[in-house]
């Protein structure tokens, strides 16, 4: 256990690393540095929203929840975590590199996923021995245009840890109630089509309306019916859901994997409103 704790400024342009005699010192210096920090948290949200008015914050209405965390540096070996200032709205979750002074600087966030395109995939100790710091890591994934991106977090205290797992699962069950439904241009058979996922009442395929016609209805669907989906991870998206048609398969034109994970933001939203996870 380590004798030293680092302190970084706000603007991420300093830092400074104290050394006590102990490791115990160390951990009761820590200690009440971060529970002073934590203790502030909620007048420093109180801040930034009066600062935002309402204008709100890159295109989002309400600052949720905001803090520092480590991100794991990519492909840096197992040592190299950066602090990484993060933000959740009621729609997205964003990633800043230092704290932003002006109100301008609110509205540039280094990434913006959306929250109902992201799911927690992991937190606390993988298997096998545990790390140095994995303990207190979670891992988000999200479902872009360009594929899957990854980003892995490190809390400082089983308490942030739980809290940001919490507020992160929560933000995606509630992006998905506030959604309702979207909806994709897609090639079925050669015709364009349009997918329609909503919330309640599960998947529709119709055509798109032509001169004079009405859109035809190729498939209605709840949940329910839902056999199995997959994706190719390019353009296209199967839909299986056991009828005599067998597999749909769609083509949406574009990297399938946000709508993949909207499903799941949906479903895993529907799950948890029915009270099936304790």
């Amino acid at each position: 256990s380590s004798r030293q704790l680092e302190i970084h400024s706000p603007d991420a342009k300093h830092t400074v690393i104290l050394r006590s005699k102990d490791s115990a010192t160390a951990q009761v210096w820590f200690s009440a540095i971060h529970s002073n920090i934590s203790d502030l948290l909620p007048r420093v949200i109180a801040e930034v929203r009066e600062q935002l008015g309402k204008a709100g914050i890159a295109g989002s209405r309400e600052l949720r929840h905001l803090g520092w965390l480590a991100e794991k540096v990519p492909g840096d070996g197992e040592k190299q975590w950066k602090p990484a200032l993060v933000v959740l709205t009621e729609k997205d979750l964003l990633i800043y590199d230092s704290m932003p002074r002006r109100k301008e600087a609110w509205s540039s966030p280094v990434h913006t996923y959306p929250l109902l395109a992201t799911r927690l995939v992991h937190s606390g100790p993988g298997k096998g021995s545990p790390q140095a710091g994995m303990d207190l890591s979670f891992a988000t994934r999200t479902g872009t245009r360009q594929g899957i991106e990854t980003h892995l977090f490190r809390a400082e205290t089983s308490r942030d840890l739980s809290h940001w797992t919490r507020s992160i699962v929560q933000g995606c069950h509630n992006s998905a109630e506030l959604t309702t439904e979207i909806t994709t241009a897609c090639t079925y058979k050669n015709q364009e089509c349009r997918l329609t996922i909503h919330y309640e009442n599960g998947f529709s395929v119709t055509t798109e309306p032509q001169e004079g016609a009405f859109p035809k209805t190729i498939i209605q669907a709840p949940y329910e019916k839902l056999k199995m989906s997959s994706d190719d991870g390019i353009r296209m998206l199967y839909l299986d859901f056991g009828g005599k048609d067998g597999e749909l398969q769609l083509d949406l034109h574009s990297c399938p994997k946000p709508i993949v994970f909207i499903i799941h933001s949906f479903l895993s939203a529907k799950i948890t409103r029915l009270g099936l996870v304790a």
